[in-house]
């Protein structure tokens, strides 16, 4: 019976309870949505429809390296989405975004596994993933209001848990299932998006705090940034006795020396990381192919092991977020990074799927943590009225990488002919790819974001006049 309390009682920190008096509202909704929300983006993750898109739909390379960038370079939209969110209600627009990503999933079920499915499917997968963006980019507002910084990674990292813990079993069941019935994703995809729904009606019963002052704020274009920090106001303001022109992404990155570099080196990282995780997905495909429960297999490499462990650690990178500047933390995370990378390498010589599985746990421990950066880190530059610019401009920037990544992996793995890639130049001579050595090109890209990393942390810690944590 002890034992049975020793272990249910971690779980007591996810109750509404457990939390500061101030966020219990929020965090109530949230941890409905959550726990049910992620049902439908799991069924999008790359790791996940890549490998429907392959094995049931069929698509070309062109087609699936377009798959797997959406979930990226959907992050273009970014901007478009906190334009159309300045001076608007914010929970509003994340439920109906919401509400769309599940209508699409919907559409989904319904598709041709001939032409023109693959087609379409392809198209849907680009809509849903940027109507997700704008949920991630207008979700940054409502944790920056209704969570205390002293313990908002921690917060939002119990929803990592959660949504990590959905997204990696639930392909995984999912998945079982198609390999004795492929088509069966039909009824499969209609379920999830019905559960689903409950998140989203818990959702939009969200209050966010301050929300008249930020309004507020936001429709006074000549207001000026005074911060007054935590202490103050959430939303104190000074309009400026001459009017200035609006930031921008261009005027943040020229005038905030630490934020430009920071940018700089999360871009080849995530470059180093992304074209790393596309190019496995896609060898997995290749290894799996024709072996028994191939669906399963497949899942359980691109999308269970990584989820699982990050849902793992994401509670210790919490701890350890709440404690250190975002430059720090990225030092730390990077080493993860490098042998995640090296480890792919190595499994990749062997043309053994099963020893990916060791560098995918190191993947999940790094993504444990870069959940946690992704979502939270500009914060730690950013003046709490510009929260949604500075992660407009991280978003926007991931989203860049994140359209070039897939295929750059696809062709450093299996190289091109002249005829295979639209609109390459005639005359362009043929190229083999590199294999699994593309793994090393990787480790490289990791190996100098690490030191540029380490570079910005010492300017950093100078600067804050701060000491090892």
């Amino acid at each position: 019976m002890m034992g049975v309390v020793m272990l249910l009682e971690p779980l007591k920190n996810f109750l509404p309870a457990s939390q500061p008096l101030m966020a219990r509202q929020s965090y109530s909704h949230e941890l409905v949505t959550a726990s049910t929300f992620p049902m439908a983006v799991a069924m999008l993750e790359a790791g996940v429809i890549g490998v429907l898109a392959k094995k049931t739909f069929n698509v070309s390379e062109f087609e699936l390296a377009t798959i797997m960038a959406a979930p990226i370079f959907a992050n273009l939209t970014s901007f478009m989405w906190a334009m159309l969110a300045r001076g608007r209600g914010k929970v509003r627009i994340i439920s109906a975004l919401q509400a769309s990503v599940l209508l699409l999933l919907v559409v989904i079920s319904f598709l041709p596994t001939v032409r023109p499915g693959p087609v379409m499917l392809v198209t849907a997968v680009v809509l849903t993933r940027c109507a997700l963006a704008g949920m991630v980019t207008l979700r940054s507002t409502v944790w920056r209001q209704n969570y205390p910084e002293a313990c908002r990674a921690r917060i939002t990292g119990r929803f990592t848990v959660v949504v990590s813990l959905i997204i990696a079993i639930g392909p995984l069941i999912g998945f079982f299932i198609l390999d004795l019935s492929p088509d069966s994703f039909r009824w499969l995809y209609r379920v999830v998006a019905a559960m689903a729904a409950v998140g989203v009606v818990s959702f939009s019963r969200i209050r966010l705090r301050g929300e008249k002052q930020l309004l507020k704020y936001e429709r006074q274009s000549a207001a000026k940034p005074q911060p007054h920090g935590e202490p103050g106001h959430i939303y104190a303001f000074e309009p400026d006795a001459k009017p200035r022109r609006p930031h921008t992404v261009w005027t943040i990155l020229r005038e905030d020396h630490n934020y430009r570099w920071y940018m700089v080196w999360q871009f080849v990282g995530g470059m180093a990381n992304l074209i790393g995780n596309f190019a496995l997905i896609r060898l997995v495909i290749q290894l799996t192919e024709g072996v028994k429960y191939e669906y399963a297999r497949s899942i359980l490499l691109t999308t269970t092991i990584p989820m699982a462990v990050a849902m793992l650690t994401v509670s210790w990178w919490a701890r350890y977020f709440d404690k250190v500047h975002i430059a720090r933390f990225r030092t730390r995370q990077g080493l993860f990074w490098i042998a995640a990378q090296f480890g792919n390498w190595l499994a990749g010589l062997t043309g053994i799927v099963g020893l990916f599985a060791l560098p995918r746990i190191v993947d999940g421990a790094s993504r444990g943590g870069g959940m946690l950066a992704w979502n939270l880190g500009h914060n730690d530059f950013a003046d709490r009225r510009m929260v949604p610019l500075y992660m407009g401009i991280h978003v926007t920037l991931t989203g860049v990488r994140g359209f070039l990544a897939p295929y750059l992996a696809v062709t450093l793995l299996y190289g091109w002919t002249p005829d295979a890639i639209p609109g390459l130049p005639s005359g362009v001579p043929a190229f083999g790819g590199i294999g699994v050595h593309v793994f090393l090109v990787t480790t490289v890209l990791a190996v100098i974001a690490e030191v540029g990393f380490l570079r910005l942390r010492g300017v950093v810690e100078r600067e804050r006049g701060e000491t090892d944590a």
